[in-house]
């Protein structure tokens, strides 16, 4: 008790002197408690509202102080797509043939698959099952759409690279998408995208050039500064520092096209993931030059918020969730994985541009029913978990979780475009393949550049650190009571130290009493009370 009014009265809280202080009334006493009890509880709300939004909202999205220059991000992959799905010369070639031999049957069955032809017939000599069995095989569906899909060297005529004429065939690779076979710039090697590419059912493609091992969230490795290796890097802004390419639609070949237009579909992509243009892609139209301005969205999250829940932060580092299929995490590569394992679960196969093994059954036409209301019932479930789904007579659709990725890059971009001038030149590559009047019906020139060197990124970091936190409370801590960090100390020392310090003094204080009255026993010539009066008190 007499250490508890010895702290009151040199506290440095204010108020609490006056508590402690005996020297004046029990009414002004009582009154600096209640005040003192009051600024507590003041001090006590205030942190606690604090507490709760450091606790319930944690993460803050910003624009990071630092642009990013646009050599530390990759040129976009582009994709670029025939919008006919097979060619004529192909497709009459495959009709003419015998319906009875089991080869075109098979041939045949595929081509009103990719089509939507309805003049197919199943009473073939060899019997449905064997054609829908094979129908559903991997390598056959691969080799006829190689056979009916025109081909890259075909479909790009010229291509410059930072205004250098390079060979197309060095740029761009087929690729699978949703929209069949397709040409695509700037993507890395399978083994790159791909966890386990060897046991994949994929197009098998070679790369001239070595490939860096790049995600959005580690970019490139620190040692390798390499203008070969891809992803490319852009090296300036301008159409004479990105790329040109001039396309050749064949519109004389036309046989059944995506859409109800002719000409080509583009999309701009990260360069690991595999884009799904059929949905997303935007159209060029033969006869036209095209600018496309292209704007990178940049993002990134601090690592101090590894510490704050995934609920919280709404992202997923790399390391946090392991794709079967795709080596990185993308949202996009998580949404197309989870995709095709719930078309595989509910309708026993995969579309034929799905992640999957080499002993997975493609969907055939007569899957189509299946596999379209299961991308309906996961693209419901992707935009709203509470999605009422009974409408397409699912009952259970996979919760994938698929949140962007804490560090993730993608491409906007502005296109425009004008019709040719009767005047307009192709370069001699182009014109020695064609003459001027087909090439001014058939071909469409692209040009894919940057407009500026630096673009801001979105950053995720940090609403209250510990600091942050720490600084505002200690501030409604001073405020309402002059709190400070000796205020801790000098509670520490009062509880502690003082207590200690006093009873060891007075059990000092005692051993010498009790000593004193040893000796006033033994001596009989001092006298007791005169000795013991000498010795000073020692509280």
């Amino acid at each position: 008790m007499e250490t508890a009014q010895q702290y009151c009265q040199s506290s440095s809280l204010h108020g609490l002197r006056y508590v402690g202080d005996t020297g004046i009334s029990p009414v002004e006493r009582c009154f600096w408690v209640v005040s003192f009890v009051l600024a507590v509880f003041m001090a006590s709300y205030f942190i606690n509202n604090i507490w709760e939004r450091w606790e319930h909202s944690p993460v803050i999205n910003s624009v990071a102080p630092v642009a990013t220059p646009i050599f530390d991000i990759p040129f976009p992959a582009i994709t670029i797509c025939n919008m006919n799905r097979a060619r004529r010369a192909e497709a009459e070639a495959i009709k003419s043939g015998s319906p009875r031999n089991s080869f075109n049957a098979l041939q045949r069955r595929l081509l009103s698959d990719i089509c939507d032809d309805t003049d197919y017939s199943t009473n073939v000599a060899t019997g449905a099952d064997e054609v829908d069995r094979n129908s559903g095989n991997w390598s056959v569906v691969m080799g006829f759409m190689i056979n009916v899909t025109q081909p890259c060297h075909e479909l790009l005529l010229s291509c410059k690279w930072r205004s250098l004429p390079v060979e197309c065939d060095n740029l761009f690779n087929a690729v699978l998408t949703d929209e069949g076979i397709c040409c695509s710039f700037n993507r890395v090697r399978r083994d790159l995208i791909f966890r386990n590419p060897r046991e994949l059912s994929d197009l098998n493609i070679t790369w001239p050039y070595p490939s860096a091992d790049w995600t959005p969230e580690t970019g490139y490795p620190e040692q390798d500064r390499s203008v070969l290796e891809t992803p490319w890097r852009p090296v300036g802004i301008g159409t004479h520092l990105g790329l040109t390419i001039t396309l050749d639609s064949e519109l004389h070949d036309y046989y059944c096209s995506s859409t109800s237009s002719a000409g080509f579909k583009m999309l701009l992509h990260n360069p690991v993931e595999t884009p799904k243009i059929a949905a997303f892609g935007a159209l060029v139209e033969p006869g036209t030059e095209n600018r496309v301005a292209i704007t990178p969205v940049i993002s990134h999250t601090a690592s101090s918020l590894l510490a704050v829940t995934v609920a919280k932060r709404q992202c997923l580092f790399q390391h946090e969730r392991r794709l079967y299929f795709y080596r990185t995490y993308t949202q996009r590569n998580c949404i197309l994985e989870c995709e095709a394992n719930f078309t595989l679960s509910h309708c026993k196969c995969v579309a034929y541009y799905m992640p999957k093994d080499r002993f997975t059954r493609i969907c055939g036409k007569r899957d189509e029913a299946c596999a379209n209301i299961a991308r309906e019932a996961m693209e419901l479930r992707m935009a709203n978990p509470a999605a009422n789904l009974t409408h397409l007579n699912i009952t259970e659709v996979p919760s994938c979780q698929c949140l962007p990725g804490c560090s993730e890059l993608s491409y906007v971009f502005t296109h425009s475009k004008s019709v040719f001038a009767p005047s307009y030149r192709p370069d001699a590559e182009v014109h020695s393949h064609h003459n001027r009047n087909y090439l001014l019906k058939n071909s469409a020139v692209i040009h894919f550049y940057f407009t500026e060197t630096l673009f801001p990124s979105r950053y995720k970091g940090e609403l209250f650190g510990f600091t942050e936190f720490l600084s505002n409370t200690g501030g409604i801590l001073g405020l309402f009571l002059g709190f400070s960090f000796l205020s801790v100390v000098e509670m520490a020392y009062f509880i502690s130290l003082r207590v200690y310090c006093s009873w060891t003094r007075n059990q000092k204080h005692l051993k010498t009493k009790d000593k004193l009255r040893r000796k006033v026993k033994l001596d009989d010539d001092e006298k007791p009370v005169a000795i013991i009066e000498t010795i000073p008190y020692l509280q």
